[in-house]
């Protein structure tokens, strides 16, 4: 789903309400992301809030079964319409304010990939399906027991004498 700009600087107080409801197949085929977004345009800088809900198939670090995670979280990001390369011609430090996506003159924004990447940004980094998981559960069933490297073999047949 793209937004054009254009499109929103012709409304009154230049805001747009997104509701947004789409299968994004990276994360779970079967249930929709919904997502409750605002655009709002402010001279030369866009603001983008709201509310992202997700249900997402992870698989656990631990154990490698296949688990599902209901994500729910708040989202504020802001786009500058021309690029800051430009304001700042030399090197300049950054701010809180400073960081945001330039747009390059852009006139529509991909709302279908900032979901995704909003998503991609909440998913933790220790993925585990129960908070109890041990990890015994599946994964013997990946790791080779009887593994035997037959360039070793030759440190089987060394004797170790012992001094009395």
């Amino acid at each position: 789903m793209k937004i054009k700009i254009s499109e929103i600087e012709k409304i009154e107080n230049k805001t747009k309400t997104i509701n947004f409801s789409e299968i994004i197949e990276e994360f779970n085929p079967k249930v929709p992301v919904n997502a409750s977004l605002e655009i709002k345009i402010l001279t030369d800088i866009i603001k983008i809030s709201g509310e992202i809900e997700a249900e997402i198939n992870l698989t656990c670090d631990k154990c490698l079964k296949e688990f599902t995670k209901n994500l729910k979280f708040t989202v504020e990001e802001i786009y500058n319409r021309y690029s800051l390369q430009d304001s700042y011609n030399q090197e300049f430090e950054i701010k809180a304010d400073n960081f945001s996506q330039d747009l390059n003159g852009e006139d529509e924004i991909d709302i279908t990939d900032f979901v995704y990447q909003s998503i991609i940004l909440h998913i933790p980094n220790k993925l585990v399906c129960d908070i109890n998981c041990n990890g015994d559960e599946n994964i013997n069933k990946y790791i080779k027991t009887d593994y035997s490297d037959p360039r070793l073999e030759i440190f089987k047949k060394i004797k170790i004498e012992k001094d009395n």
